[in-house]
């Protein structure tokens, strides 16, 4: 499985990650691994990207890919399964990638539906994590999913630790025209999809401990 979109924003999301993030993260002269956890996977093109970028700066790496669906959940997989760093990439020992598995969001965090999940989840959360990411997941689920996600940072990031979200929004109500109209195709589809107000995302962050330290103009119309 591929994803277009993923292909063409792999690369302006690693540049915000490079320039923006990592420096909120490490030092230059830090070598623990980054334990990122990353929701809403996809069918592994970010994964394999990023992973890859850290990789040849140096950055040690836990990296935890989940998505909830399971064609997109075996897609991942096998990404995983095949995924090899460049040749000239030295690190490699240090750069691991879990075996990508379903996770689930609702108002209070992770949605264990299996014995297996439950245990997993719980390694994950083992330590503090520095890092989760969220890619277009926020406007094509339910907004109890939102929730759920902010809900898991505030209780695995560790101090000074940064989820990052991409995906459309209104800002104040509004959106340029492609984004309210696909607001409207959103929720002809499902009505409890649709792109949010980041107003009200900032609302749920603030009440779970965290805070908006920055919105970042993206191609296509993203934040």
């Amino acid at each position: 499985m591929d994803s277009p979109s993923a292909q063409r924003n792999k690369d302006p999301i690693w540049q915000v990650i490079q320039s923006t993030i990592l420096p909120m993260l490490r030092r230059e002269d830090d070598e623990s691994p980054l334990r990122v956890l990353e929701i809403a996977g996809g069918c592994g093109v970010h994964t394999e990207h990023f992973v890859t970028e850290l990789a040849k700066k140096n950055i040690a790496v836990d990296w935890y890919p989940t998505d909830p669906d399971p064609a997109s959940l075996q897609s991942l997989k096998a990404r995983v399964d095949v995924f090899q760093l460049p040749n000239d990439v030295t690190c490699g020992d240090a750069i691991k990638i879990s075996t990508p598995f379903s996770l689930k969001l609702g108002a209070d965090g992770v949605l264990e539906d299996s014995d297996e999940s439950s245990k997993i989840v719980s390694d994950v959360g083992s330590e503090p994590l520095n890092l989760i990411i969220c890619i277009n997941m926020i406007h094509i689920s339910p907004w109890d999913a939102t929730l759920g996600l902010f809900k898991v940072a505030s209780e695995h990031l560790k101090s000074g630790g940064v989820l990052m979200t991409y995906g459309p929004y209104k800002v104040n109500g509004a959106a340029v025209e492609s984004n309210m109209n696909f607001d409207a195709n959103l929720k002809s589809r499902n009505a409890d999809w649709g792109v949010r107000d980041l107003e009200r995302v900032q609302v749920v962050a603030e009440d779970n401990g965290l805070k908006i330290v920055k919105v970042q103009e993206m191609p296509a119309n993203n934040l």
